[in-house]
């Protein structure tokens, strides 16, 4: 506790009067002193009361800085502008407030002339050693009439999920239209298990300056980077969207948030898995060889990204480091576009051929599984099995029409090159299926009713996808025996990073004339 102490002294001593630093992007500010208790809000108030006691040994940043409270839970900090207060939240503990928890967190908006008290309210809760996380990518909402799909189709799931779920919002939470945040904030506030949200190139100020670019969204989501525990897991969630110009933007980490992550590296136990998380994948982040080098000897990382609209996995390595990323998709699909359902939705098939979907990660201590869900299906719809040569629209498709009749096409949600899919045909032996280069046949179909000009219809809007080949897409030409009559086949696709998917159909080729 001395070393703690001493930090804080030092703090007292260095910004006892206004100075000056440097904040993300190297515009000099006015500093001034914020201080604060961070207590135990025993009657969840939010405020203060007599004989709630000050919690010792708490972390609190600045998204720079990071210190310990001392005996009395007290703490000093200069303020960034910019920047948040806010707690790294231990297991056992969540703050008074908002469900949408970085929410509660006090943004310093520009301009600050005095110091100031920022009190901390905690509150006391069941350390979660097995927990769900809902991994949402890319609502990207930019009108009432999109919000409304959100509301319809990912809403109802998400309220239904169990209360020891966490939610994670990637980023584009709208899609540049800011006014939409204050009713998405409260939508989010209604499901029963905690929120957490991520900052993406859309959610931005994009006529700012780029330091300034992150102000409302800060405002109202209370940070673009934090760190928090859960169980064995410590999340850490940066913003990688550098802004380039008025509107550009690429995938880079300031100063800023590589110094947060250095020191907050230094409080995580080499048994916690850490968990990174930004908007743009961190496979896609120019500078992430800094990241890698602070993460140096950390053993298995997950990383979970969003911003891709379609589903991808990549892998880093570094110096005692394997960095595991799932791209997990767009709840929105490809911009909630394409050919509307029976109640009104857009189909929004994404490329590669993943549904509009979320990735579900279930936690237990430091290990994890996933799958994804696919937006208003059944949970263990997983997966596409086509079977060639059956619907006759196979042979009229560009992008399938070279293929042989009677071979299977599986499309796994989720899957990568690491991943094995074996089938059996009739609960027979298990044959391995080959990884293929090829267009999905539902992305296929969409792709030649838009060149026919058939889609759009009215009162929709066409689905934009190329003639690009799936990620996730595997083959097997079904044996002689399988080519005529009724069958059905079995799919089972894992790897060794948390991966299981199956799947099973029936089929039936026309008989032997």
């Amino acid at each position: 506790m001395k070393k703690n102490c001493l930090i804080i002294l030092l703090g007292l001593l260095f910004f006892s009067h206004p100075s000056t630093a440097k904040n993300q992007d190297n515009v000099t500010v006015n500093v001034k002193n914020i201080t604060g208790v961070v207590f135990h809000d025993s009657n969840k108030n939010g405020i203060r009361d007599q004989g709630e006691k000050g919690l010792r040994g708490m972390l609190v940043s600045n998204g720079d800085t990071i210190v310990v409270t001392d005996k009395k839970g007290r703490y000093l900090l200069p303020a960034i502008e910019g920047g948040s207060i806010m707690p790294i939240l231990p297991a056992d503990y969540t703050m008074t407030g908002s469900n949408v928890v970085n929410a509660n967190f006090h943004y310093m908006r520009e301009g600050l002339s005095e110091d100031k008290t920022i009190d901390i309210p905690l509150q006391k809760k069941e350390i979660n050693h097995r927990f769900l996380l809902n991994a949402v990518g890319d609502v990207q909402v930019g009108n009432y009439q999109e919000l409304d799909y959100a509301t319809r189709t990912l809403w109802p799931e998400l309220l239904s999920t169990p209360e020891t779920t966490i939610n994670l919002f990637l980023g584009d939470l709208v899609n540049n239209n800011l006014s939409l945040y204050r009713d998405l904030r409260t939508l989010m506030e209604q499901l029963p298990s905690p929120t957490w949200t991520v900052l993406g190139n859309h959610d931005r100020d994009v006529d700012s300056v780029r330091w300034r670019q992150y102000r409302s969204y800060s405002e109202m989501f209370g940070s673009d980077m934090y760190a928090f525990n859960e169980g064995k897991v410590h999340f850490i969630i940066l913003n990688n969207v550098y802004g380039v110009g008025p509107r550009g933007y690429e995938g880079f980490l300031s100063d800023r948030q590589l110094n947060f992550v250095r020191q907050d590296l230094k409080y995580v136990p080499k048994s916690h898995l850490i968990v990174l998380s930004m908007h743009i994948p961190f496979a896609y982040t120019k500078n992430r060889q800094y990241l890698l080098h602070l993460l140096k000897d950390r053993g298995h990382v997950l990383a979970i990204t969003g911003h891709l609209h379609q589903v991808g996995r990549f892998f880093q390595q570094g110096a005692g480091l394997s960095i595991h990323e799932l791209g997990a998709g767009a709840s929105c699909g490809f911009w909630w576009v394409g050919e509307k359902d029976g109640e009104g939705i857009p189909h929004a098939l994404q490329q590669g051929g993943t549904p509009r979907n979320y990735f579900v990660v279930e936690f237990d201590n430091n290990k994890y599984q996933f799958r994804c869900k696919a937006i208003g299906q059944d949970p263990q719809k997983q997966m596409t099995i086509h079977v060639t040569g059956i619907d006759t629209l196979d042979t009229h498709l560009r992008d399938l029409k070279d293929i042989p009749p009677a071979t299977l096409m599986i499309t796994i949600y989720g899957g990568c090159d690491s991943t094995q899919v074996r089938c059996r045909l009739d609960r027979g032996d298990w044959i391995v299926c080959k990884k293929a280069n090829l267009v999905d046949p539902n992305v296929a179909r969409a792709r030649e009713q838009n060149l026919q000009k058939i889609f759009p219809t009215p009162f929709n809007r066409m689905n934009p996808l190329r003639k690009r080949e799936s990620h996730q897409l595997w083959t097997l030409e079904l044996p002689e025996q399988y080519r005529h009559g009724a069958h059905v086949v079995e799919v089972e696709a894992h790897d060794a990073y948390g991966f299981h998917a199956t799947g099973t159909r029936s089929f039936c080729f026309l008989p032997d004339k």
